[in-house]
Parts: C-alpha cells; structure tokens; sequence
C-alpha cells in the first residue's frame, strides 16, 4: 500500500507582499533619478562617484527584491517524520523524526501576536519558533524536551490527515 506524503510549497504572494518588497526599489529608482538629473544639471566633480554610491545602492535593493521572490517555505511529511525548510534562509531547515515529537496538533494561530510578523520568527511568549509565509494555520508541535515549534500552513486539512496517519500519541 502506498504510504501518503504531504507536500507544500509556499510562498510570500500576496499583492501587498509585493508592495512591501517593491517600494524601496521604486524609491531608490526615484530618489536615484532625482539625484542624476540634479548632478547632471550642476555638473558636479563629485557626480561619477556619487552615481556610483547610488548605482550600487540601486543593485543591492534589486538583488534583496529578487531574493524575496526566490523565497518559498517547503514542507513535507512522510513515513521518516516532517521536513521543512526556508529556501532562501541559510540554515533553516529542520528534520523532525516521528520519535522526536510529544505533541503534534494542526492550529489556528496569530502571526502578529504570537510571533510578531510572517518568516523565519521567534516567539518571545514561549511560542517557540516559526517558519510561515502567511495565514493563520498551522503545525504546531512540541519536542519530546517540551520545546515548541510551528510550521505555517494554506493546506490544514491534508496536514492533518497525514499527521494522523503517522503520529499515534
């Protein structure tokens, strides 16, 4: 018989995460034509190493712009336990062994309050911590040494019904 898998793929694609990761490029894009055309008008001895500052400015928004997209939270649970990881986010993977987990339980949560916000996240309110990318599901679970963690979900259903079919309390 086959044994199910749970496979997830998130990432930061809401229109107003794009806003968020956008306005600072759109900004320096400005700020950095205001500056070019102002130079260029006052024929300035400092402008080429001014234009320089800014055109590297302007590189280093575009390449954090383009890491954002790349971005995405991938979880998977099968027969070994659960694994998730942040591309993008050095050393942000986790492999939990079904052996390893007290507590597992799929939840409905705050990412505001009990997290402070959507991504790699530690919850200083003893909520352990958190990898998610938005929503409010997710797997919580505790340690066999009490220590929680939760992983954001947008499939609580199919989480679940393949917790229960490994995780027997």
């Amino acid at each position: 018989m086959q044994q199910p898998t749970f496979h997830e793929i998130q990432r930061f694609n809401k229109w107003w995460h794009y806003l968020i990761a956008g306005v600072p490029v759109l900004l320096v894009i400005v700020t950095g034509t205001a500056l070019y055309i102002d130079l260029h008008n006052k024929q300035s001895f400092s402008a080429p190493l001014v234009l320089l500052l800014a055109g590297i400015i302007l590189l280093a928004v575009l390449l954090t712009f383009a890491w954002f997209l790349y971005l995405k939270l991938e979880t998977v649970i099968d027969a070994q336990g659960i694994t998730v990881r942040f591309h993008g986010i050095p050393f942000c993977k986790r492999h939990i062994a079904w052996p390893e987990i007290k507590t597992i339980s799929v939840i409905t949560y705050s990412p505001l309050s009990d997290y402070g916000g959507w991504g790699v996240r530690y919850g200083m309110a003893g909520n352990g911590w958190c990898y998610n990318v938005g929503g409010d599901k997710g797997i919580k679970l505790f340690y066999k040494n009490d220590k929680p963690f939760l992983i954001g979900t947008q499939q609580a259903d199919a989480a679940r019904n393949t917790i229960e079919h490994y995780f027997k309390s």
